[in-house]
């Protein structure tokens, strides 16, 4: 086979990497308003999850479509998350002020809430681009995921931590980040997820295979 051909596994590696970088643009782009991060970290998703499950190409076109569908939802999940996340900083901040008995309960306090909210961070825009409910529904079972899947919860934290921590302590990955850094990350979990939501949707896998001309094994 042709090194270059179209279905070669160098030419879909070469694919691969350029929808990897451009997500990152994308999402990098869209997220400059601050305010449209969550937007545009749903349409990250959408786009990544849309390319595990079918194979399919047209990253920046599954981006911005998914970006004007769920602008209005996502951005109103993101301002909520971070008031929220204002609140435990000041919490927080005041509980270790505070010496005594009122400091530890503040603190007690806080840190049960504080890891609900971290997984709802996390499963909540996923969730938003895989599922059409209000953000009610979406909210209880982007909590209810994250319990039920609690490994796979680990698995993702464990994953955001790597990344984390590597680009602290190993320099030349912060280049790598800035290049794919989001598409990349995206990517990487969005293979969780779509793990995940597939238990919620039976026929999805099968439909996925149709769509990608994939055989079941």
């Amino acid at each position: 086979m042709n090194l270059f051909s179209y279905d070669s596994l160098f030419s879909r590696f070469l694919y691969f990497v350029a929808d990897i970088v451009v997500l990152h643009v994308m999402w990098v782009i869209y997220s400059l308003p601050i305010i449209t991060i969550g937007a545009s970290t749903t349409a990250l998703y959408y786009s990544c999850m849309k390319r595990i499950r079918t194979g399919e190409g047209y990253a920046a076109r599954n981006f911005h479509r998914s970006f004007c569908q769920n602008f209005r939802q996502s951005t109103l999940i993101w301002i909520g998350l971070v008031l929220v996340g204002l609140f435990f900083t000041a919490d927080l901040r005041i509980g270790m002020a505070v010496n005594g008995a009122i400091g530890k309960f503040m603190l007690i306090g806080c840190s049960v809430f504080l890891i609900p909210y971290l997984l709802l961070c996390i499963y909540i825009f996923p969730v938003q681009a895989k599922f059409e409910n209000k953000i009610f529904d979406n909210i209880k079972n982007a909590l209810i995921m994250s319990l039920r899947h609690f490994p796979c919860s680990l698995l993702l934290i464990a994953i955001y931590a790597t990344f984390i921590l590597l680009s602290l302590s190993f320099p030349p990955l912060i280049g790598l980040l800035i290049c794919c850094g989001a598409g990349l990350i995206g990517y990487v979990s969005s293979n969780i997820f779509v793990f995940i939501f597939r238990k919620y949707i039976p026929d999805e896998l099968e439909n996925d295979l149709e769509a990608s001309g994939g055989i079941r094994p």
